[in-house]
């Protein structure tokens, strides 16, 4: 239940992925994350809900930071968090799928790249967190 909290409660994911601003915690809601390095915020959409097991949701790509970038429908991929109850602990699956198939002129490798690492540094932030949180 912690990690489903952290990764799913506006005020725990604050403390490692970035303040979200706003969210109706439902399928179909709208969530606004924002950062202070960025151009923000990004708007998401909220895509599964199956408490305590999977989250996933939606949100625009690399075009939202870069506004010379204009689209008809802004690009978006889809990040999809699994928990796992193991007897050694929770284990977190996260994927964000659809990268490749953004449109040009966007630098798919690039963006790629860039979310691996940021992704890879959120994670350590969550295990950290956790961390802090125990008992």
């Amino acid at each position: 239940e912690r990690v489903w909290d952290a990764v799913t409660k506006p005020e725990q994911l604050a403390r490692w992925f970035g303040v979200v601003s706003d969210m109706d915690f439902r399928v179909g809601g709208a969530i606004q994350f924002t950062w202070e390095n960025e151009r923000c915020p990004y708007p998401g959409r909220i895509e599964v809900i199956e408490p305590k097991q999977h989250f996933a949701f939606r949100w625009p790509s690399y075009a939202v930071s870069h506004p010379k970038l204009t689209f008809a429908t802004v690009p978006s991929t889809l990040v999809d968090i699994t928990l796992e109850e193991r007897p050694e602990g929770t284990f977190l699956t996260l994927v964000e799928s659809g990268i490749a198939s953004l449109p040009q002129p966007i630098p798919t490798e690039e963006v790629y790249r860039d979310n691996k690492d940021g992704w890879q540094a959120c994670l350590n932030g969550l295990l950290a967190y956790l961390q802090s949180q125990e008992v």
